[in-house]
């Protein structure tokens, strides 16, 4: 019952933060900046939030962290072929849908790079025929992942909030003037979907986590995680199936999912059940799991390894939701597992600068990228 309590109180706590004071409300004839309201805000709740120093604001390196700024709220990665750049997931907060954005992080000179989408109909619709473009200037990602398809074709899947719940994909290419997207079509879960994270699959499908039913009232919400009842599932994704439910799936808000290498094996993240399941994807059947505080998303590298991101915080009394500049500090671990024996240990332990609440670990050569939902940065440190 104690690991339930959380999920209560961050579910409603973000419902309050995510709202501005009304204007009856306001004591003073002068401006607020936003930082002031979020502080304002945080006093309100009664929920600590880490003080970030000033030095933390000019984006410096730790002995043992290499820091990359200019973000917002990077949210999940993912590594292009060439090794040389990672997409970037850039988040709205939680649960407000507000737009976002994909961008670049180029590797070798460390700086952000915008990445450009043409969102004009396509030619061959790779998604769902009857799903229609999205509104590009509500696009609101969330996962993403990265597939080489059987007729070249680079692939990348986003979840998207804007003014909708779907899985919007992309063709990758490359030119000389660098990387750029095209928008190749989407799918649209059935029901009253809640989407979270997305692994593409290398016959054009994919695998999505559905958290729970998103217009379902609070109050529900908060009596299922009470009573410990399963609010979301997965879903695979065939454009002549559409989308059929995958077999034991059903848990206590399915947050980041994954592939082996083969396809035949599936990752998902519980986050309030506090573990990671293997499910067999033909069978249906679950085939081990390893117990993990909060585990966000997840990632496997080149030799099949698992890399989880799992959140230390207490929910209860610590946010970054309303952080308006610089990192947030809230400490998190890595966990590296065996996919096959799901033997899991802490790889990294992180309480502090230059950054703290990371929601993503990739593994890229011999460093570790992590990013977080809530912040400025991406930061890597080495990954041995």
């Amino acid at each position: 019952m104690s690991n339930l309590k959380p999920a209560i109180a961050i579910l409603l706590f973000f419902s309050v933060a995510a709202c501005s004071p009304a204007p009856n409300e306001v004591t003073t004839t002068q401006l607020v900046s936003e930082a002031e309201e979020r502080a304002a805000l945080a006093e309100a709740s009664g929920l600590f939030q880490p003080v970030v120093a000033k030095e933390l604001l000019d984006c410096q390196s730790s002995a043992d962290m290499k820091v990359y700024c200019g973000y917002k709220n990077p949210e999940d990665l993912v590594a292009l072929p060439d090794k040389k750049y990672l997409v970037v997931s850039e988040m709205a907060e939680f649960l407000t849908d507000a737009p976002g954005t994909l961008s670049l992080l180029n590797l070798e000179s460390g700086e952000r790079e915008p990445l450009p989408v043409a969102w004009s109909q396509p030619e061959t619709v790779r998604g769902d025929v009857t799903c229609p473009a999205p509104d590009s200037a509500a696009f609101s990602p969330h996962g993403i992942d990265l597939a080489l398809l059987a007729d070249g074709t680079l692939q990348l899947l986003v979840v998207n909030h804007g003014k909708r719940e779907s899985v919007e994909f992309f063709e990758v290419m490359q030119s000389d003037e660098g990387w750029r997207l095209a928008w190749q079509g989407c799918a649209t879960p059935p029901g009253d979907p809640f989407i979270n994270d997305v692994a593409a699959l290398k016959d054009g499908g994919f695998l999505v986590t559905h958290m729970w039913d998103k217009t379902t009232a609070f109050d529900e919400v908060a009596r299922m995680l009470f009573a410990g009842e399963k609010t979301g599932w997965v879903y695979e994704w065939q454009r002549e199936q559409g989308f059929k439910k995958v077999l034991e799936s059903d848990a206590l808000m399915p947050n980041g999912i994954a592939l082996s290498a083969d396809n035949t094996k599936i990752f998902v993240n519980i986050y309030f059940g506090n573990k990671t399941i293997k499910i067999d994807r033909d069978s249906g059947e679950r085939e081990g799991e390893f117990t993990v505080q909060q585990p966000d998303n997840i990632t496997v590298d080149d030799e099949g390894y698992l890399w989880v991101a799992s959140h230390k915080n207490d929910p209860i009394g610590q946010t970054c939701a309303m952080v308006s500049e610089g990192p947030c500090l809230l400490p998190y671990e890595v966990i590296k597992a065996d996919p096959e024996t799901m033997h899991a240990d802490v790889f990294l332990s992180q309480d502090g600068a230059p950054m703290g609440y990371a929601t993503v670990a990739l593994k890229v050569g011999d460093r570790l990228f992590m990013g977080s939902a809530h912040g400025d940065r991406v930061v890597s440190s080495p990954a041995y």
